[in-house]
């Protein structure tokens, strides 16, 4: 097995070999003899079949590609079962990377290596359909890696990918076959390569956009685009990703959109067209591999290759990258996280133990109406929802993963999966394709559950919440400005430096607590806040802070909860905060709130009773003001 593929990747322009399955249909083959009575099942072949599979890769390989992919595009458990082959899963993955091997040996010099490149295709089932469930299809593509691996491939493909869902879960389950092997995504390197379909969407619907962002944490060596329709139908969606995807792009199209010509499937492109379009995404948008998929022949591969030969001989432009802006993503679009002329709004209303009403559909079980709720707050204005399905008696694990499967495909907005069980968070994070954000971890119970939280946001590519709470047993919960910016500058380091998470994905929760009781103890709560929130700013200007910002106003008149909720906004916003987990609808403009109930906020935030009474006695933006009947407890 070679380890230079990345190199060489990194050092030129490299072509992928062309269509396996259009090939192999060319052939005289017998169902009852070569395909073992497994009618289109073409995987088979790698067992039966060998020197058609070689011969082939070899017909690619004398046309001058530098890569072959193995015929092992449903080699895997999900798709073999259809044929009642589950068992062959592994012999056939890792006869398929033995075949392109014996072939690349054979025409791969010291000049120009071939590399084995091992197809993982997206099979017949997709978790975010309801088709299938995460372990069942972690089971199945990890039994393939294994194979592949195995038989000497250098790369893990995962191809024709539609689903996001189904992106995270493979690549979960080659790097677990990887560890298995005592290898890592460094000694095989995994490949993703998306299908957009004419829609602009894949198949269940994502943005190339949210595909992108949900899977950029992973560690892959490249992505692209394959297969669905022919090159001039990429160009948008491979310009976008030239000028924002960080490492390596690849791109095999079709040979055209696909015809029906009395009764058979052809691809109208030819090699020169194809090879025309192609050199324009090496040249224009970085592209460093380039093949064909379906309808590609040897004939395709020969003219691409004088694309690269061209592309190697001259020097090329190194590609300016705008980084992808700090995002959560729904099944369908991104949603930054710093928003221009707001903060980040996360609905709250989808939550047990806050919302009665939401507490209420739980109980009857009536989805619909939780689905209703989720796209209520969408129109209201928030931008992510907050799940918590915490509800004591109730099974968090089953009902998280009911709700959550349904949002994802109904509602168009990242998810925050909330829960102090990490079961609970798994099962959600196991039925949300977009890229969501973890609601939360703290040290409460030391490292051990913080870090177990973090792997979580690792193995399922999310942000994560993080409130300033600790050990301590007589004040975990951080109430000075003090105690929060030490205990956010602990987990922001440990996120980072143990579990990789960048600072971009981290929200510190700095602790909204209630200056509404009367008592003394509370009185500075929210001026705290302010202040620890400026000196976290400060310290930290990629980390993203928010807040469960009703806290505040905990037992108060509605009208007068709006009010102080709104002013509070206002001032944290200018302190740094970025985020807040809020009733969108029960926010409104400073401009709309009543002059009098303005200064009567500023006075409860800032404390400003005289020094005397054991205030700040800091002065107001506001004029002075008597208390009013806002402070009156409902």
């Amino acid at each position: 097995m070679s380890s230079s593929f990345a190199a060489a990747l990194a050092a030129r322009t490299l072509v992928l070999d062309g269509g396996m399955g259009s090939q192999i249909l060319s052939r005289d083959l017998s169902i009852d003899s070569d395909y073992c009575g497994c009618e289109n099942c073409t995987d088979i072949l790698c067992t039966t079949r060998p020197d058609v599979v070689q011969d082939i890769h070899e017909s690619y390989l004398r046309a001058g590609a530098d890569a072959v992919e193995t015929n092992s595009f449903g080699a895997n458990k999900l798709v073999l079962g259809e044929f009642d082959r589950t068992e062959d899963t592994y012999d056939i993955a890792k006869c398929s990377a033995e075949i392109a091997r014996a072939a690349c040996d054979i025409h791969g010099t010291k000049d120009k290596p071939r590399f084995v490149l091992g197809s993982m295709g997206p099979g017949t089932k997709l978790i975010s359909l309801g088709q299938t469930d995460w372990d069942s299809m972690f089971d199945s593509y990890r039994e393939g890696a294994r194979g592949l691996i195995d038989g000497g491939a250098d790369t893990l493909l995962i191809e024709t990918c539609q689903d996001i869902l189904q992106i995270k879960c493979s690549i979960n389950a080659c790097l677990a076959a990887l560890k298995e092997k005592g290898k890592s995504h460094e000694d095989v390197p995994i490949m993703v390569s998306l299908t957009i379909e004419q829609t602009g969407t894949t198949l269940t619907g994502s943005s190339i956009e949210a595909a992108a962002v949900a899977i950029s944490r992973y560690p892959i060596l490249s992505l692209g685009l394959n297969c669905a329709t022919g090159p001039a139908e990429m160009v948008d969606h491979m310009r976008w990703l030239g000028k924002h995807w960080d490492r390596a792009l690849t791109c095999y199209p079709n040979a055209g959109l696909p015809a029906l010509v009395e009764g058979r499937t052809e691809y109208p492109l030819q090699p020169g067209p194809m090879a025309e379009i192609l050199d324009r995404f090496v040249n224009e948008f970085g592209v460093r591999m380039i093949g064909g998929c379906c309808g590609t022949t040897p004939e395709h591969i020969t003219e691409l290759c004088q694309v690269a030969d061209k592309a190697n001989s001259n020097s090329q432009a190194s590609r300016t990258i705008e980084p992808i802006a700090p995002s959560s993503t729904s099944l369908y679009s991104q949603v930054e996280h710093r928003q221009d002329a707001s903060i980040l709004i996360i609905g709250e209303r989808c939550n047990a133990s806050g919302s009665r009403r939401f507490k209420q559909l739980l109980e009857v079980e009536d989805w619909d109406g939780i689905v209703a709720v989720a796209r209520e707050q969408v129109h209201e204005g928030s931008h992510v929802l907050d799940v918590n399905v915490d509800y004591a008696g109730r099974d968090g694990a089953r009902d998280m993963g009911e709700v959550v499967s349904r949002l994802v495909r109904q509602v168009d907005a990242p998810l925050m999966i909330d829960s102090t069980q990490t079961a609970t968070l798994e099962a959600g994070l196991r039925h949300a394709p977009g890229k969501c954000i973890i609601n939360s971890a703290n040290f409460e119970d030391g490292d051990t559950k913080f870090d177990d939280i973090c792997q979580l946001a690792v193995k399922y590519a999310a942000s994560i919440v993080i409130g300033t709470i600790d050990e301590d047993q007589e004040a975990a919960m951080a109430r000075t400005a003090d105690r929060k910016f030490a205990i956010a500058k602990r987990a922001i380091e440990r996120a980072q430096d143990i579990h990789g998470i960048p600072q971009s994905d981290l929200f510190i929760d700095p602790l909204v607590l209630p200056i509404s009781t009367g008592m003394d103890a509370d009185r500075r709560s929210a001026l705290e806040l302010i202040e620890g929130t400026r000196r976290i700013t400060a310290a930290f200007p990629d980390v993203q802070i928010t807040c469960g910002l009703s806290n505040v106003s905990f037992g108060l008149k509605p009208s007068a909860r709006v009010a102080l909720n709104s002013v509070f906004m206002h001032e944290l916003a200018v302190a740094g905060m970025s985020s807040a987990i809020v009733h969108a609808g029960r926010i409104i403009p400073l401009v709309r709130i009543d002059g009098e109930q303005k200064r009567v906020a500023a006075h409860l935030i800032y404390d400003r009773r005289s020094n005397a009474l054991g205030g700040t006695g800091l002065p107001s933006e506001y004029p002075d003001a008597l208390e009013s009947s806002m402070v009156s407890v409902a």
